[in-house]
């Protein structure tokens, strides 16, 4: 089984991850109304807004934010309530609308710039209209709309719609900064607006692959359904955050025949990203996929607050023993003291290996595995 087997498994692994609710999530909306409350008191000295008026709005906010990290982060929306959350101000921006925390603060913090590229085909214009670059992952907010009289939006979403994806930097095909014989593959995630979507991409540089420029242009090629003429966007990328913390503890945890080294952690305004060392001896990456038993990670702060799960990928050499991977979560809303890194297995329904055992509450059932939890000092670790 080649590279590109192992990365579409270790992507297979991050996307089953994604639907795993986690108290974080509601831990960091209680996070959000606090610093709501810190920019009301400035807003109200500033502009003499009433508190009641502003604690309306807030609420609104809160209650958006409460449903789209529930539901959005898999596209479960129903259309009213999709209709319902455009209408909240703030909110029909894309990075508002996506059921992702660091996409969220990059909003927030104006971490993002607005490029204004877009291309009209048959009445039906695409562009790209906020881009936020982390020296982690590469997000692009993508959105579709008619603009011409007698021209309709399909009836699928843009991320149905939205085919043959290609992506190029300062005109070099994207995988010319993938490691040899491995690629980068976009990811397209949904938002509640189905006209709307977030394209989202790593370099490969812990990997062995090059790591972006910190300025390009990303050529983004791809085709709508029903539309014959392929769309093609010069989107304007540039790194949006700096003096980003990164700390190399280089932490080993051993139990049986898994080895688990953690080699890099990033943490930025947008993302937070674990870069992992896993050794198997005596079994293949392939053979521990195909037996459904992946590893995975959970992370926590120094508070004990779980952070939300975003994407990953990982590359292994044929027939290897050896996986390197990032795994992205959502940002931490200050440095903390210690992280701590909780591996854990999937646990499956009796004789499969593909379907996921849920808890009480629906969610999927993970068991950490004993020996391999680390806590990494902060401070001791950073360089």
């Amino acid at each position: 089984m080649g590279n590109r087997t192992a990365i579409e498994d270790e992507q297979v692994g991050r996307l089953e991850q994604l639907i795993r609710d986690t108290p974080a999530e509601v831990d960091l909306t209680r996070r959000i109304m606090e610093r709501y409350e810190q920019k009301r008191s400035q807003v109200s000295r500033k502009a003499g807004l009433g508190r009641r008026r502003w604690h309306k709005a807030a609420a609104a906010v809160a209650a958006a934010m409460l449903i789209i990290t529930g539901v959005a982060g898999t596209g479960l929306i129903s259309p009213a309530a999709a209709e319902a959350l455009k209408q909240i101000p703030g909110m029909k921006r894309v990075f508002q609308l996506a059921g992702d925390l660091g996409l969220r603060a990059a909003d927030e913090q104006g971490l993002y710039s607005e490029p204004g590229v877009s291309v009209t085909h048959d009445g039906i214009t695409v562009g790209a209209t906020a881009v936020t670059f982390d020296g982690t992952r590469v997000s692009v907010g993508i959105e579709r709309e008619a603009v011409e009289a007698g021209a309709s939006v399909q009836a699928h979403s843009l991320q149905e719609a939205m085919t043959d994806v290609e992506l190029s930097i300062n005109g070099q095909p994207l995988n010319e900064y993938a490691p040899a014989g491995s690629s980068i593959g976009p990811f397209l995630f949904p938002v509640p607006d189905s006209d709307k979507l977030v394209l989202e991409f790593s370099d490969l540089h812990n990997q062995g692959g090059q790591a972006f420029p910190e300025q390009f242009r990303l050529g983004l090629h791809f085709k709508i359904a029903g539309i014959e003429e392929p769309f093609l966007l010069d989107i304007p990328v540039e790194l949006n955050t700096r003096d980003n913390l990164v700390l190399a503890p280089s932490v080993v945890r051993n139990n049986g025949n898994v080895r688990i080294q953690v080699d890099k952690i990033e943490l930025t305004p947008v993302t937070t990203n674990i870069t992992t060392r896993l050794e198997l001896d005596g079994m293949t990456i392939s053979d521990m996929h195909s037996s459904g038993g992946s590893i995975g990670f959970d992370l926590f702060d120094d508070q004990g607050n779980k952070l939300q799960m975003l994407s990953g990928n990982g590359t292994s050499a044929t027939g290897g023993s050896v996986l390197v991977q990032d795994s992205r979560f959502a940002p931490l809303a200050s440095v903390p003291k210690s992280i701590t890194i909780k591996p854990y297995h999937y646990v499956y329904k009796e004789n499969s290996t593909s379907e996921f055992q849920l808890d009480a509450e629906g969610h999927v059932r993970v068991e950490y595995i004993s020996g391999l939890e680390m806590t990494i000092p902060v401070a001791e670790a950073g360089q």
